[in-house]
């Protein structure tokens, strides 16, 4: 299962990156995409999966900031394919405001940050197929690919009014994942990006009495 859920982020990741590739001046940007002064917002439906990518930085002054390319998936999950990361995760804040909790990844260098969010049954780390216990109703899975971290970023673990435990850890030097547990089952959360400063942010709302 964990091989498949890796390979599908992958996949999705891939697919996003071709269609950004192909998209000309005239169309608009895809959802959950960030470009220069912009943000963007979207909410997510019950079990709903989103993928999207954030520009950090300036793009090379040498190649069309549209044009990402990806290596072909491995056949071992164990051997993850990604761009050079060139994006350190400085920060993972979890704040508590009315109604709601917010968690915001922020970043810091130049390149394409790949984000994935999804619910998930289980709370399996990819490659090494480790069980996180997040002691919740639901679970709430963020990839982030084409990035580092400081060490002090892994496996930390965060409480909010609306979640039970975010944990993260870094995966192939490439791939920061974090598994966060909700009060709620499967609340409809929010996705918003912003290019200044560059921050991914995840709203998740306050749980049903």
């Amino acid at each position: 299962m964990n091989g498949h859920r890796l390979i599908a982020l992958l996949g999705a990741i891939s697919i996003l990156a071709l269609l950004t590739g192909c998209q000309t001046d005239g169309q608009s940007n895809t959802a959950g995409e960030s470009t220069a002064g912009e943000s963007s917002t979207q909410a997510v439906l019950d079990a709903a999966t989103q993928t999207g990518t954030l520009q950090v930085g300036s793009p090379p002054i040498d190649a069309p900031s549209t044009e990402i390319s990806m290596p072909p998936p491995f056949p071992n999950d164990t051997e993850v394919p990604s761009p050079t990361p060139r994006v350190d995760v400085t920060e993972i804040d979890v704040i508590n405001h009315d109604g709601f909790t917010r968690i915001t990844y922020r970043f810091d260098g130049s390149g394409p940050v790949f984000w994935k969010t999804e619910d998930v049954s289980e709370a399996i780390r990819a490659g090494d197929s480790t069980v996180v216990d997040v002691g919740s109703r639901s679970i709430l899975q963020i990839d982030l690919m084409g990035v580092q971290s400081d060490s002090s970023l892994n496996s930390v673990s965060h409480e909010g009014e609306n979640i039970t435990r975010i944990d993260s850890a870094a995966r192939n030097s490439a791939i920061l994942q974090s598994f966060v547990g909700t009060v709620d089952t499967r609340p409809a959360y929010t996705v918003s990006t912003s290019d200044s400063p560059s921050q991914l942010t995840i709203d998740i709302p306050k749980a049903d009495s």
